[in-house]
């Protein structure tokens, strides 16, 4: 069975989030790619289990949005309301923000290769309220209606 990868990057205040965002969705159009604002996330293992959730809810096709990209914003800002999400989550231009990538190990390979996104976010465990965020994201397509 494939296990997705997934990869976080510290992207410096400098890089238009956005624009890179774009760039990668088109040259490596298998990957998941999304980035969100800094202050949300403190490790990649907060990222993995939110990936995660998004790519069953897709598997079960029970997304909260069109794309795999939007619900993942959506679990990270803890929400199901898309403008919501984007002003709590999205990135900002001008402040740090966080590229979540998730693929097969070679597009993560390319990715890093290519586009050399920055410093890779830590593994550790959940803290509590890292633990209820997730807790959180996993009930929002209860929740929605």
């Amino acid at each position: 069975m494939f296990r997705p990868v997934v990869r976080c990057y510290l992207l410096s205040s400098g890089v238009d989030a956005e624009e890179l965002k774009g760039r990668i969705r088109r040259r490596l159009p298998s990957l998941l790619a999304q980035v969100v604002s800094s202050r949300l996330l403190g490790s990649e293992t907060v990222a993995e289990l939110l990936v995660w959730q998004t790519l069953y809810a897709k598997s079960s096709a029970s997304l909260m949005a069109k794309t795999p990209e939007m619900d993942l914003l959506l679990r990270v800002a803890g929400t199901t309301q898309i403008s919501e999400a984007i002003a709590l989550a999205g990135a900002k231009r001008g402040e740090a923000s966080i590229l979540i990538a998730s693929g097969s190990r070679g597009d993560l390979a390319r990715l890093t290769s290519e586009f050399r996104p920055g410093m890779r976010l830590q593994r550790r465990r959940l803290t509590p309220p890292e633990s209820m965020l997730i807790e959180k994201a996993a009930t929002l397509n209860a929740t929605r209606g």
